[in-house]
């Protein structure tokens, strides 16, 4: 008998790491440039080993707000990931950090950023993630029909300004709406505190269909009526691109704590 609840409970674990493993898509320690499905759609994404290393450990994805950026400019640079299958319910987890000074744009400021349809075709419906001012948001951007331009803020009081230097676990989910439906779903959460949640955003139309074609991590200044007074960063490691919820590597912190667990001598997250 105690054989047999252990064969059960060994086969139990060995079934929850088989799916676990199944519904991450990838992941990224950003220790280089990885090539496709990633590609980068401007130059100034860089890998940074000099940077105080996230709880992953070793070197991060920099992107640059240079001084002088104004409104929509790009000029922070786009590492993008095309999915295959356009999935419709993904989550995204990843380490952040913003650099002291750092100045967000007062309106928008995109982090992340999800496309529709296969990748370059259908730009004007997405799914932005990002800061304005001292909030947070996931704002749909559609291109069919007036009126559906939404922005889904945070409640909560957490305020990037209050964090910067720091490493942070930033995870969010965007499952898509039925086609013409007001149900589709939004969360996110900071070091495994949930932060902002909504269960009825619209993104797609009756009769739209597609998926997920295209992730970015995107470091968008726009919005209008604002410059970046000076050089700033933001970097990204770790990056998890999954079907299911991820959870922050090394496990939850009170919403509060603002420090990263330190990381075993020796470990590496896989």
């Amino acid at each position: 008998m105690k054989l047999a609840n252990t064969l059960l409970i060994v086969l139990g674990f060995l079934t929850f790491v088989n799916v676990a493993q199944a519904a991450v898509i990838t992941t990224v320690e950003w220790e280089s440039k990885p090539g496709a499905p990633w590609s980068y759609t401007s130059g100034r994404p860089n890998i940074d080993c000099v940077v105080p290393p996230s709880p992953a450990g070793g070197c991060a994805l920099r992107f640059e707000y240079p001084a002088g950026t104004y409104s929509t400019s790009f000029g922070g640079g786009r590492a993008e990931y095309a999915f295959t299958g356009q999935p419709t319910d993904l989550y995204i987890g990843a380490w952040m950090r913003y650099s002291n000074p750092f100045q967000f744009h007062p309106n928008g400021q995109k982090v992340n950023f999800f496309i529709l349809g296969a990748p370059g075709t259908a730009s004007c419906r997405n799914l932005a993630f990002g800061f304005g001012g001292e909030r947070y948001s996931i704002t749909p951007q559609i291109c069919w029909g007036g009126g559906t331009y939404n922005n889904f803020a945070n409640k909560s009081s957490w305020s990037p300004t209050a964090h910067l230097n720091e490493w942070h676990w930033y995870e969010m989910r965007v499952k898509l709406n039925t086609p013409g439906g007001a149900d589709g779903i939004a969360e996110m959460w900071i070091d495994d505190v949930l932060h902002l949640q909504y269960f009825d955003v619209r993104l797609r139309d009756v009769g739209d269909s597609a998926g997920y074609g295209a992730m970015q991590h995107t470091a968008e200044y726009g919005g209008g009526g604002s410059v970046v007074n000076q050089n700033q960063y933001w970097w990204v490691d770790h990056t998890v691109l999954s079907t299911t919820r991820i959870g922050r590597p090394g496990g939850p912190i009170a919403s509060t704590d603002s420090d990263a667990p330190t990381v075993p001598v020796g470990f590496k997250f896989k």
